[in-house]
């Protein structure tokens, strides 16, 4: 029963993240964790899930991309997903479990802030690097990597192509490389990929596909401000039953 719970979290999970392009580990992360599972699985799991979806998301929208804002995005993460794995094996994991919920809710509001904000009278030098560490952070320790770039994106008012391109190479480039240094920290969660990953992923694909499709022709503004919402009282849920 739990397999099956989980997928349905995944599945609607990545739905949102579709139509989004950045509500997957939101929605995730507090939904699996209220579910019982522990950090390291829920970390591992969604970052692995993130990064087969995204796949074909950064295929689909490759010529939108920016090159150099993913590449600074996925090279600032490196030393960020370090530390966080360093932080996930040496933290009481109900600590890490409140600043996930609180990170989530901040997040949520944030990211609405950020979207309706006007336009930057122009970028900020090593923004992106920035995000990039901050992200791989939050991504290694919580599996919240999208929140710093999400952040950036939205305030740099990138095009909705971009937006989606961009973020979802820096999944796939970040995440790859973050199950890497999980692994060789052993920090890595094998249930998380057996059978949890190989149970979860169609209905992962099959979420994402609908998100992408349906995504451009539901109101946009008005689907942000429900997928917000979700995330930010799953968020505080999380937070109060760590």
């Amino acid at each position: 029963m739990e397999l099956v719970a989980g997928g349905i979290v995944v599945a609607l999970a990545s739905f949102l993240g579709g139509v989004t392009g950045f509500g997957y580990s939101l929605v995730a992360t507090p939904l699996l964790l209220l579910d019982g599972y522990s950090l390291p699985f829920v970390v591992t799991v969604n970052l692995s899930l993130a990064l087969v979806t995204r796949i074909s998301v950064a295929v689909r929208f490759r010529r939108s991309m920016w090159p150099r804002r993913v590449a600074l995005l996925i090279g600032g993460a490196v030393p960020g997903l370090y530390l966080g794995v360093v932080v996930l094996g040496a933290v009481n994991p109900t600590d890490i479990k409140i600043a996930a919920g609180v990170v989530t809710m901040i997040a949520a509001l944030l990211i609405a802030r950020s979207v309706n904000a006007p336009p930057p009278r122009r970028r900020i030098p090593g923004a992106a690097a920035v995000a990039g560490f901050l992200g791989g952070f939050l991504g290694a320790s919580t599996s919240l990597n999208g929140v710093a770039p999400v952040l950036l994106l939205a305030r740099d008012k990138a095009s909705p192509r971009s937006f989606l391109a961009d973020l979802a190479l820096y999944f796939v480039g970040a995440n790859a490389i973050g199950l890497a240094i999980l692994a060789a920290r052993g920090t890595l969660d094998n249930d998380a990929l057996s059978p949890a990953f190989l149970v979860w992923l169609p209905g992962s694909l099959l979420g994402n596909w609908l998100g992408t499709t349906l995504g451009p022709r539901l109101p946009e503004a008005a689907f942000r401000r429900l997928t917000l919402a979700i995330v930010f009282v799953a968020g505080g849920v999380t937070a109060l039953t760590a």
